[in-house]
């Protein structure tokens, strides 16, 4: 899906299901304070992309949005890549929305294969080349000196997530990192720990497939 939406339009959407926030996107009272005429705004583009009849009745088009925002607000584990917001819909699909630089979204449906092949391709990290000794090791803690002078720079950073919400203890688990590659060396900070490591790149491909739960052969490494 390639549309254009806003955050009041994809939650005013969500309400029709009792839903008041979607993982994500900005809490409804913020963006009330922001603009108090958002959400009658977003009634009318709804309307607009025909997903809302001029009486607001909800349109085809409109119930199959609504029923993939159903699906993301009940899943159980998120996972954020950068500017990529996915959780688990039905039939090992993959809901996803993408937040824009411009502030608006876009709502993606992805079997699991097709979703690691995008990512891959988007994600030049992702494809990096092992070093020879990458099979020997998976991580080793490093000093923070030893990437200060990177982040004095404008450089790149892939940033990956996953929370895990138990719906019934009523509890949050999330696990944050943040990877790059420094003079050749793949290297990240766990966020939660605030330690930062040098990385073999299968340690960073084992988190991809293992947030994601992408199915793959165990390799031997230590």
């Amino acid at each position: 899906m390639t549309a254009l939406y806003t955050a009041e339009e994809l939650l005013l959407l969500a309400s029709s299901f009792d839903c008041k926030m979607l993982f994500g996107l900005p809490d409804t009272q913020l963006l009330v304070i922001k603009n108090r005429q958002g959400f009658e705004q977003a009634k009318t583009s709804l309307v607009d992309k025909k997903l809302l009849t001029s009486d607001e009745k909800i349109t085809n088009e409109g119930a199959i949005v609504i029923g993939l925002l159903e699906q993301y607000a009940s899943s159980n584990r998120y996972i954020r890549l950068d500017n990529l917001m996915t959780a688990f819909g039905q039939n090992n699909h993959f809901i996803t929305i993408k937040w824009r630089e411009d502030g608006k979204f876009q709502l993606y449906v992805h079997e699991d294969i097709a979703f690691l092949k995008r990512i891959m391709e988007g994600y030049p990290l992702f494809r990096r080349e092992p070093l020879p000794d990458d099979s020997t090791y998976l991580k080793k803690t490093i000093r923070v000196d030893d990437v200060k002078s990177y982040f004095e720079k404008d450089t790149p950073t892939v940033q990956l997530e996953c929370f895990t919400i138990d719906y019934i203890e009523k509890t949050t688990s999330k696990e944050q990192w943040m990877f790059f590659e420094n003079n050749g060396k793949l290297q990240g900070i766990d966020v939660n720990k605030e330690t930062v490591y040098q990385l073999s790149q299968y340690f960073l491909m084992k988190k991809v497939y293992d947030f994601y739960r992408f199915p793959y052969k165990e390799a031997d490494i230590r």
